[in-house]
């Protein structure tokens, strides 16, 4: 059961035969009723400052539920997005493994091909110098013919059968072209 302050100053006491002074009791009931108000006001403001504390506690829970729940989420992301990254590049490397792999098998074709292109060349070349040394000797021994004196021709054509008069050179002129010049033997 509370008491309010007015009750402390309203409370009488009967009288008795040796009883208390009046005037001191009154004075004393004064000063328990000035400090009693004192002590709800005391109360009353400790229970307000309580209840704000209270909500503003409650407040900042809330607050840190959310902060909590904003962290949790941004972790999940991070998450995905490192795991995304990583996916992301694991496709890049792949695909770069899988271009440096078509361009190596585009060079090593290429690669063949002008090993190909240079063994024909070189094969066009030995044909070339072949067909020249025939044609310089062919050439040389004409000119040796021709350069002989005219009585050593005669001694010479008495041995050797009579040639044809449309006879064709050794060597015959067949097609220039942009490989080389090439010469056919009749």
């Amino acid at each position: 059961m509370t008491i309010d302050a007015s009750e402390i100053e309203k409370k009488k006491f009967e009288l008795s035969f040796r009883g208390y002074n009046q005037r001191e009791v009154n004075e004393f009931l004064q000063k328990i009723k000035k400090d009693y108000e004192q002590l709800l006001k005391r109360n009353k403001a400790l229970s307000e400052e309580l209840d704000q504390t209270k909500k503003e506690l409650e407040k900042y829970n809330s607050r840190g539920e959310r902060l909590e729940e904003a962290l949790i989420s941004a972790q999940r992301s991070a998450r995905l997005i490192t795991e995304s990254s990583q996916e992301r590049a694991k496709l890049i490397i792949e695909e770069a493994e899988l271009k440096a792999k078509k361009n190596l098998e585009k060079s090593e074709e290429k690669l063949g091909k002008i090993k190909e292109e240079i063994a024909k060349l070189e094969g066009q070349k030995k044909l070339f110098l072949t067909k020249l040394r025939s044609l310089i000797t062919a050439h040389s021994e004409l000119l040796e013919f021709y350069e002989e004196p005219a009585a050593e021709k005669k001694t010479k054509e008495d041995a050797k059968p009579p040639l044809p008069k449309e006879s064709p050179p050794p060597f015959s002129f067949r097609e220039t072209s942009p490989e080389g010049i090439l010469f056919e033997e009749e």
